[in-house]
């Protein structure tokens, strides 16, 4: 692969680690705000609450759980990219080192494995 390459997707991985890290710490943020918020109410007396509201907010918070473990998980990839930047084996399938189609890294520029391998993770 050329440096220009390279360079091209080390600035695609280093612009979507920014942005999923801002998402992950809005959700985070706002899961936390939303946790404060609710929490003396639901402690300190019955506040009329209905049982579908209730349901409705474990949803949310349920959902914004898991939406942010699905950031991490894509954190610790293209972690994964950029270390490969760095030892020079970007583009090349971590199971046995097959080259990665460019088209899937355009698309997907953490791909760690090619489409055919995927399945196997």
């Amino acid at each position: 692969m050329t440096a220009e390459k390279i360079a091209h997707f080390s600035q695609m991985l280093h612009k979507e680690k920014k942005r999923i890290e801002l998402d992950r710490d809005r959700y985070i943020r706002d899961d936390q705000s939303d946790t404060e918020d609710d929490a003396p109410s639901e402690l300190s007396h019955n506040d009329g609450n209905n049982p579908a509201d209730e349901a409705t907010n474990l949803f949310d918070r349920e959902r914004d759980g898991a939406a942010t473990d699905n950031m991490n998980r894509i954190l610790a990839k293209i972690d994964r990219a950029l270390a490969k930047i760095q030892d020079g084996t970007y583009g090349l399938s971590d199971i046995d080192g097959a080259p990665i189609p460019m088209a899937r890294l355009e698309a997907l520029p953490y791909a760690l494995t090619t489409v055919d391998q995927d399945d196997t993770i």
